[in-house]
């Protein structure tokens, strides 16, 4: 990709979600030090959340499906473990994070997924859910199938007895919400996809929708995802 393409990836990835991820946890956790409580990070990757959380001392572990990430995660010092190991481990979490996630399932595979994972959170127990919404940039991501929303969310597991095909079993109540603010980005234009001189100037505009962003404080941008805190209803 070169010097410049290096430039502009760092200029475009910066993360507004983890530290409130992290807010969110110490409002659950306030004392991590001293604290028993179990989180566990669904489908961490590559352990953008659970390294936040080690020098934090905080009793995570991530459970990860790529056998890749998972060997790269223990070589870095943290706790993962694939699915079926984490099958195979007895007891509940306190806290369950499924950052990212649930946005790749259809409505009724992501109703068994999270069924199966919620028996696993203790009554009273917390979970955290950061995703995307719609946006022109939405389904770059290959393996997208939808983005959800709040309302449509708790349709399912808030107990609400809205009208839609299926309830869950296991019941949420939403107890705080913070929608991510991101940049505009230029998007579906001919020159940012092919490798020719045009894309320079996309990435340009790019970048100064990213400082425009920053100096703003966020407001010249957009609601492009959220982040809910939940208790699991006893």
């Amino acid at each position: 990709m070169g010097l410049l393409g290096e430039a502009f990836n760092r200029v475009m990835s910066f993360d507004n979600e983890t530290p409130r991820v992290l807010a969110f946890l110490s409002r659950i956790v306030p004392a991590p030090e001293t604290s028993p409580h179990l989180i566990v990070d669904l489908g961490c990757g590559h352990g953008r959340i659970l390294r936040e959380l080690a020098p934090r001392h905080y009793n995570a572990v991530g459970v990860e499906i790529n056998p890749g990430l998972v060997a790269k995660n223990r070589a870095a010092g943290l706790k993962c473990l694939t699915p079926e190991e984490w099958d195979g481990e007895a007891g509940q979490c306190d806290v369950m994070i499924m950052a990212h996630i649930i946005e790749h399932f259809a409505p009724a595979d992501l109703l068994a997924f999270m069924e199966k994972y919620l028996t696993r959170l203790k009554p009273g127990g917390h979970l955290l859910i950061a995703t995307p919404l719609m946006s022109n940039y939405f389904y770059d991501d290959f393996d997208h199938i939808k983005p959800y929303q709040p309302a449509g969310f708790m349709m399912v597991f808030g107990g609400s007895g809205a009208q839609v095909q299926y309830y869950a079993r296991n019941r949420l109540d939403l107890v705080d919400l913070w929608f991510r603010r991101g940049p505009l980005r230029p998007a579906f234009h001919r020159g940012m996809y092919l490798r020719t001189p045009s894309r320079y100037f996309w990435w340009l505009l790019a970048a100064l929708g990213v400082l425009a962003f920053r100096l703003s404080g966020g407001l010249i941008g957009r609601k492009d995802g959220w982040i809910g805190m939940f208790r699991k209803a006893a």
